[in-house]
């Protein structure tokens, strides 16, 4: 592709068209203000020429409908703030909050004021095209794709956004969320956005897109917007906490409950007393003697300054139908707990793919998949809910188990049964609302929200997060015959050990209506993989990685 990177023609903040009726303040959730130093939320989508019944002005129009959906989500362009201070007397609003949302670290959102710093929205152009940033046929014929070819992330705003953890004195306000419309030179467009991971998950970014894209299609359609119906009460998610978190002490008997789920505790301020990490303890508890609150980060098992290859691989569906054949080829004993899911089935493999390139084959020590669950479903709360709800689920296992393998007809397979077991196992002990709202109970108690870690990278661990079923291909604007992406991607860090499940793309040969597929692994599974650069080479060669179409 070309190398030349975009080149920014505008960037201005919106607003909602409609004024906020009110100031509000509203606290967080106990979920959300554990992500404060998470990245940022962030996907792109590439989309083919907008073909409208009329000539009309793309960046315009999408400028336009923003507007309108932003009048539904008035709390991302307000400031989000932390509390910093432990037993003083709250600062101006804060008196508003419940006593459990006034301890150190937690998060809150104010908005409604004409302080507000909105929503950055960038237009740029790039004198590359669709078919270098993706061609049609990528996924058949280029099943592993590296991704240092082609860098979707030059297409993400370079506006920092907000961190209540890291405030400065600046004129300008930086705002929750960034949106970049790239118009490219085939006449398609790049549309990136990428939104603070306190505010949005994946989930609820991807629902805020969909919204925006159904205000484009009823503006382009010459009707009515449609009414949306965004659902921000994080006190709803808080509410389900097991007893009173606005008590002074904790239960001891809900905490001990907490002890049985699969998480790991890593406490970033459990550090030696020379340690330069010491500085990562914010201030007002560096000199104080705390006792750990979990264990120590396995810093050693994580080179950080080896070089990282990024790759997507796609399976096609009658692979992830061979792979599910695969890993579901257990004793009904094994699998009595559930039934196994193609997703269990594609994390299995692709875990044991990446701890053989890992050479972890004679390894009798522990390996981790660090699995991000989002908890709308045990709780109640639609896709519609806003804000970050998920946890990070310790899926657990010896190197050596994780890759074995073994002959089948003359060839060498995967073990991948128990893998899957061990997946689906786990997640069900997770899925239990008495255990999760004893979780929320803990969190309301820690010193510090962020302290707690429940993942890692490096040797050892992947971090996994799953965009199966998040909608990205159902977004469609309504701007001509291919209203959907012809390729969308989330933009995570270039870090060893991070992956992410995503649906693959439907081309062209698809019906495209904006409607759910019938199922997630229609047109195949991409799988976004970071591994460092030495086992990334070994990864690309292994037979196992990509089964034969016909098995």
């Amino acid at each position: 592709m070309s190398s030349s990177e975009p080149s920014i023609l505008n960037a201005e903040r919106l607003f909602p068209n409609q004024e906020t009726s009110s100031e509000r303040i509203a606290a967080l959730s106990l979920l959300d203000a554990i992500t404060v130093n998470f990245s940022d939320t962030c996907a792109v989508w590439l989309f083919e020429r907008p073909e409208p019944k009329t000539q009309f002005d793309l960046v315009n129009h999408l400028r336009q409908s923003l507007g309108v959906t932003l009048d539904a989500y008035p709390q991302w362009c307000g400031l989000v703030k932390a509390i910093n201070t432990v037993n003083g007397p709250p600062a101006t609003g804060e008196d508003q909050l419940a006593p459990h949302a006034r301890r150190f670290g937690r998060v809150y959102v104010h908005y409604g004021t004409r302080s507000d710093p909105g929503v950055e929205f960038v237009t740029a152009r790039s004198a590359a095209t669709l078919d270098e940033l993706h061609p049609s046929s990528r996924p058949s014929a280029q099943p592993l794709w590296n991704q240092e070819e082609v860098t979707l992330s030059q297409f993400v705003p370079t506006t920092p956004l907000a961190n209540p953890a890291n405030v400065s004195d600046v004129d300008i306000l930086p705002p929750n969320m960034a949106i970049q419309v790239t118009e490219l030179a085939c006449g398609g467009f790049v549309l990136a956005v990428k939104i603070a991971h306190t505010l949005a998950d994946a989930s609820a970014m991807i629902s805020f897109v969909k919204d925006w894209a159904n205000v484009s299609r009823s503006v382009s359609q010459g009707e009515a917007p449609p009414v949306l119906n965004p659902v921000f009460e994080p006190e709803r998610l808080d509410n389900a906490a097991a007893g009173d978190i606005n008590a002074a002490l904790p239960e001891e008997s809900i905490i001990q409950q907490t002890e049985s789920l699969p998480f790991h505790r890593y406490d970033w301020w459990n550090v030696p007393a020379d340690s330069p990490r010491k500085k990562q303890i914010p201030s007002i508890f560096r000199n104080q003697e705390l006792p750990p609150a979990g264990k120590q980060i396995p810093w050693s098992e994580w080179d950080t300054n080896a070089p990282v290859s990024h790759y997507i691989v796609h399976l096609s569906q009658d692979q992830v139908e061979a792979i599910w054949k695969q890993a579901s080829n257990a004793s009904s004993a094994d699998a009595k707990d559930s039934r196994l899911s193609r997703h269990d089935a594609v994390l299995a493999h692709i875990w044991a793919s990446i701890n053989r390139a890992r050479n972890m084959q004679q390894d009798p020590g522990p390996v981790h998949c660090d699995l991000t669950y989002g908890c709308r479903p045990a709780f109640q709360l639609g896709d519609a809910f806003m804000g970050s709800l998920a946890v990070m689920v310790n899926v657990e296992m010896t190197g050596a188990d994780v890759t074995t393998t073994a002959q089948s007809d003359g060839k060498e397979t995967a073990v991948l049964p128990p893998i899957a077991q061990r997946i689906r196992q786990t997640l069900s002990r997770v899925r239990d609302p008495v255990l999760l709202a004893a979780h929320l109970h803990r969190l309301a108690y820690e010193v510090s929200p962020q302290r707690i870690w429940q993942g890692f990278l490096g040797s050892r661990h992947v971090m996994t997060t799953t965009w199966a079923r998040a909608g990205l291909y159902e977004v469609d604007f309504g701007l001509g015959p291919h209203p959907t992406a012809r390729y969308a991607d989330g933009i995570l860090s270039n870090l060893d050990g991070l992956v992410l499940i995503k649906e693959a793309p439907p081309g062209r040969r698809s019906e495209a209506t904006g409607k759910a597929s019938p199922t997630w692994t229609q047109h195949g599974v991409d799988v976004q993989l970071h591994v460092r650069t030495e086992d990334m080479e070994r990864l690309l060669l292994d037979p196992l990685l990509l089964p034969h179409q016909h098995e």
